[in-house]
């Protein structure tokens, strides 16, 4: 069989090219107004929630942008509360960075910190339910 010549013309490759660029468009404007709209708004501020450790509060404060979790803190542990619950300070300090690192309090805790780490997820949520528009 001889080769077969197929004719295209220049109109009808810049006609597929266009069309091809604005359903890439309309796509990557749907992907991002879909992720767009899953973030939280938050009320840009300082919000606190309290633990009670050991009969005495301890202020857990999360610190918001209007769309991000920009820190969180535990204020005011006493000696006493440090004496009690010694792993209190490293699993704060390791919740905090996870929630600012995943923008979430959906962290799964291993079995060391299961007890801690609930209770101070629970702090920063009720902290984030207050920071929420």
């Amino acid at each position: 069989m001889g080769a077969k010549i197929y004719v295209i013309k220049l109109k009808q490759i810049i006609c597929v090219l266009v069309s091809l660029a604005v359903i890439a468009a309309v796509a990557a404007g749907v992907i991002f107004a879909l992720r767009r709209g899953s973030r939280p708004t938050y009320s840009p501020g300082v919000y606190t929630a309290c633990i009670v450790l050991h009969n005495s509060p301890v202020n857990v404060e999360v610190e918001v942008s209007k769309h991000s979790i920009e820190s969180v803190r535990v204020l005011e542990l006493s000696e006493t509360q440090q004496v009690f619950y010694p792993l209190f300070t490293t699993t704060a300090s390791d919740i905090a960075e996870r929630v600012v690192a995943e923008q979430s309090c959906d962290i799964t805790l291993d079995s060391e910190s299961a007890v801690t780490g609930g209770i101070i997820l629970d702090a920063v949520g009720q902290a984030l339910e207050k920071a929420k528009k």
